[in-house]
């Protein structure tokens, strides 16, 4: 399994865990819900924000695939 594979595995249940969370507890807030993930992921909450908006180098790249150039 290569490192990008590991991190779309990461980025997949960041984005599970937090679906979750928001079906089981519809009464918290958006900045309890990311601080729960985070805190269970140990990342920063900026970064599970950014996993979930697929900004930057946390875009869904299965779901981008670019045709062949020829």
């Amino acid at each position: 399994m290569t490192r990008q594979d590991r991190l779309q595995k990461r980025n997949d249940k960041i984005r599970s865990l937090f679906e979750n969370l928001a079906k089981k507890n519809p009464q918290w807030r958006f900045n309890a819900l990311i601080n729960e993930v985070a805190n269970t992921m140990y990342l920063a909450p900026r970064t599970v924000i950014a996993i979930l908006k697929g900004e930057g180098n946390y875009t869904n790249k299965a779901k981008q695939k670019k045709p062949p150039t020829v």
